[in-house]
């Protein structure tokens, strides 16, 4: 899928709550889910949610705090 065929993930005013799932930490933004989606969405044959984005976004956000934990003396 070329860039110019990627969805807008872009919202505007009250919209933009709607993107992030409640519950989601603070350190997830509006931008980070976006992102995740246009990075990810080349890879997948149905569109991504930003429901499905979050999940991916936390999901490293545990494995670089296990690697984290490995590393420290």
């Amino acid at each position: 899928m070329s860039r110019s065929n990627q969805p807008d993930c872009r919202l505007k005013g009250d919209a933009v709550a709607a993107i992030i799932p409640a519950g989601t930490p603070s350190w997830v933004t509006v931008e980070l889910v976006e992102l995740t989606i246009r990075v990810w969405q080349p890879y997948y044959k149905a569109q991504l949610t930003p429901d499905e984005a979050v999940t991916m976004i936390l999901g490293m956000g545990r494995l670089y705090e296990v690697l984290g934990r490995e590393h420290s003396p």
